[in-house]
């Protein structure tokens, strides 16, 4: 066997290890990303178990419990503030489930254009114009309560604490 053939022969041998090498971290690198974003994609938002809006208020209706509404922004750093400081919290995630049927309505005019005509109406009835506002409908779609805005923990803790006492009387 002549060099070049050694060679040639050489090269071809450690393009599978090279291949095999890719694969794992590329598998290992997805093991990773989908254990830290365990219960969060781009449209759920933290812990909180979201539904989708049209199957929000007939699940309302079933469980006699109110619908809460997340009004939200991918482009929207106080949204981004309220997903990390409540959606992301055990504790909070919990009561939200207990308490309401969550539904996050994510508005993409900024990055598609227009939203879907579901989301158009619901921001219509709602008459959402700041970003994040939360909603709390009985499964009439009747207003129930309303944050517009957030200004921190303590004013979401207040507002779930108003609205629980306003749907058990």
């Amino acid at each position: 066997m002549d060099r070049t053939e050694s060679r040639r022969k050489g090269s071809q041998s450690r393009i599978p290890a090279i291949l095999l090498w890719l694969v794992a971290a590329a598998v290992a690198l997805r093991i990773v990303t989908a254990y830290a974003d365990r219960g969060k994609t781009a449209e759920t938002g933290g812990l909180v178990r979201w539904q989708p809006a049209a199957r929000a208020l007939s699940l309302a209706a079933v469980t006699r419990r109110p619908v809460l509404y997340d009004f939200t922004a991918a482009w929207c750093p106080p949204c981004k503030r309220l997903d990390h400081e409540a959606w992301e919290d055990d504790e909070t995630a919990a009561r939200i489930g207990q308490l309401f049927i969550p539904a996050r309505i994510v508005d993409r005019q900024r990055e598609d254009g227009k939203n879907t005509d579901t989301i158009e109406a619901l921001q219509q009835r709602y008459k959402i114009d700041v970003f994040p506002t939360l909603i709390v409908a009985d499964s009439n779609g009747q207003e129930i309560s309303r944050m517009t805005g957030y200004a921190g923990r303590e004013q979401f803790d207040q507002f779930l604490k108003e609205t629980a006492q306003k749907i058990r009387r």
